[in-house]
């Protein structure tokens, strides 16, 4: 018999610290601490500097059907959580969790989105879910039926998908949904930040200038991400290129700096110049030398 995860199992590999949450969406929700979470009716699944798991919104009334039916189109869930409609998330428990931070690399963030895009396509997934709360399945609300206790590699979620996996992302801001849309919105804000840091000198301007471009961005998705996601997207994006010399000052210096390396390398490869002509020179006196002596 396959081994199967549970409450207990859940919980210890739930990772934030003091996770979004509330019993009421349309109330709004906010951080709390994990016991207290864990009492609530939808909760944060990952930390915000980390993905951890990822969920797809099942908005049909056969969401244990969808995610258990043979043959199987994507691996074995870690978790469903049923409403009593039947509506329900599907989860899966990533065992290297994907940075999601200013100092995170782009590609794996987009291969996670593939594979999340994926996995809805094979549920039929709803494309608006922001992906942010889940249903609690420890809570007495929801219906859980627990999957496997194994703990998925993004590669191997991407293999279990077959000709599922998308190949690419949309190219269109519109067309971006689930995890998509987070690659989209950093790569088009850090994109525009790089050459338009350089006109500010201040930086809470600089920071309010780069949120006001995010949540532009925000509005051309067809569902577009909640406001406080795309705050911290922007506020990364804005410190990330602030400190590490994007500004107009810290591009004069690296100016400064490029020029003074360039006319380094200049005068070095005038001396090596110099000295291939001494050599040269040196070369065929001695050459002409030794005809002499020769005659």
């Amino acid at each position: 018999m396959t081994p199967r995860l549970d409450a207990d199992q859940w919980a210890e590999v739930w990772r934030p610290r003091r996770p979004l949450a509330t019993d009421d969406l349309s109330q709004g929700c906010w951080r709390q601490s994990r016991p207290d979470a864990l009492s609530r009716r939808y909760l944060e699944h990952s930390p915000r500097a980390l993905l951890s798991m990822l969920v797809i919104d099942v908005d049909h009334d056969d969401t244990l059907l969808r995610a258990l039916q043979t043959p199987m189109t994507h691996p074995m869930p870690s978790w469903i959580a049923e409403s009593p409609t039947g509506r329900g998330h599907v989860g899966w428990v990533l065992k290297t969790p994907v940075c999601r931070t200013d100092a995170a690399r782009l590609e794996p963030m987009r291969f996670a989105a593939k594979v999340e895009e994926g996995l809805r396509r094979s549920l039929d997934g709803d494309v608006g879910y922001a992906g942010l709360l889940t249903k609690n399945p420890v809570h007495d609300d929801w219906v859980t039926t627990w999957g496997t206790d194994e703990l998925y590699e993004l590669r191997d979620l991407a293999a279990g998908l077959g000709e599922l996996m998308p190949r690419t992302l949309p190219r269109k801001t519109a067309d971006a949904s689930g995890l998509g849309r987070n690659c989209t919105l950093f790569n088009r804000v850090r994109l525009w930040a790089y050459r338009a840091c350089r006109r500010y000198d201040d930086r809470a301007e600089w920071e309010e200038v780069v949120e006001a471009f995010a949540l532009a961005v925000n509005h051309e998705f067809a569902v577009p991400l909640p406001a406080g996601e795309v705050g911290h997207t922007a506020q990364s994006v804005a410190r990330w290129v602030w400190r590490n010399g994007f500004t107009a000052e810290g591009f004069r210096a690296e100016q400064a700096r490029r020029g003074l390396l360039g006319a380094a390398k200049a005068g070095r490869a005038n001396t090596s110049e110099q000295q291939a002509a001494k050599r040269r020179k040196v070369d065929r006196a001695a050459f002409i030398e030794e005809a002499r002596r020769g005659c």
